[in-house]
């Protein structure tokens, strides 16, 4: 079994994962330190071909799942990290404000100067990318990705399994629903049902000036 964390996923996402990983293990959190990358299949792989492993990880290995689509992580969350025992620990910028208390089940990423409002609660396997911030009294599932300034108000019920593009606005007491994939920039006003991709029609044009 390897001493250090097996990161799941070698894309682009687990490069910048690695880094905040990096920065835990500079802050003195040795136990941040990564042993490899385990490559996932049809994701192309950016990292160096000596730090991939081999094999899937042993039962009880540490790991951190990497990988950004919510589709695919639900597919290794239940075929992967649960079939095999994995133990998915919670990865914590040090420059992010959250109370380990409210992070309610194992596998999530916060990402730096993020911050998670008083009685907020998270349950497991979400990824809050940087400059984030979800609001006091609000309730998230899991297997979200909140892409970078992702921001909600208080009171807000998410899901699982959503994915919010970058700079995506909830406003409070809103509930988001399950499954449903919103545009970047976003303003969420209204209740969103499940199981829908939410965009906002726009057409850009471009006209000659000289």
């Amino acid at each position: 079994m390897s001493t250090g964390l097996v990161v799941i996923g070698a894309g682009t996402f687990a490069v910048e994962v690695t880094r905040y990983l990096d920065d835990l293990v500079a802050a003195g959190h040795d136990s941040c330190r990564v042993a490899g990358h385990l490559a996932v299949a049809d994701e192309p792989v950016h990292v160096p071909a000596a730090a991939l492993e081999k094999s899937a990880p042993e039962p009880g290995t540490r790991v951190v799942l990497a990988v950004a689509d919510p589709v695919r992580r639900r597919e290794l969350i239940d075929g992967l990290i649960t079939e095999r025992g994995l133990d998915a620990v919670d990865v914590v910028h040090p420059a992010a404000r959250v109370d380990p208390a409210q992070l309610l089940g194992p596998g999530n990423i916060i990402g730096p100067d993020s911050y998670i409002g008083a009685e907020a609660v998270l349950g497991g396997f979400n990824v809050v990318h940087y400059h984030c911030s979800i609001g006091h009294h609000s309730r998230a599932g899991s297997n979200n990705f909140f892409a970078p300034n992702f921001h909600c108000g208080a009171g807000v019920r998410i899901g699982d399994d959503n994915f919010f593009g970058l700079s995506c606005t909830v406003a409070p007491g809103v509930d988001t629903g399950s499954r449903n994939r919103f545009q970047a920039g976003i303003t969420l006003f209204e209740d969103a049902p499940s199981g829908h991709s939410y965009l906002v029609p726009s057409r850009i044009k471009s006209i000659k000036t000289s």
